[in-house]
């Protein structure tokens, strides 16, 4: 299954963090920073630009035409 969190433009730490912790990009857009943070237990400026970045996935994505 494809999580699309490799396309982050973040740490490979935070990436592996994340996927530990079972978020995918959609899951990161839908559910919040404040969930990410919580759940990696890190700073919430922190997972405001995970966040931001994971918008910036979804949005470049959709204007991909198949």
């Amino acid at each position: 299954m494809e999580t699309g969190i490799q396309l982050l433009e973040i740490a490979s730490g935070l990436k592996e963090s994340l996927l530990k912790a079972g978020f995918t990009v959609d899951s990161i857009s839908s559910e919040g920073p404040d969930t990410v943070s919580t759940a990696l237990g890190i700073e919430p400026y922190l997972a405001k630009i995970i966040y931001n970045e994971a918008k910036k996935i979804i949005a470049e994505s959709s204007l991909i035409v198949p």
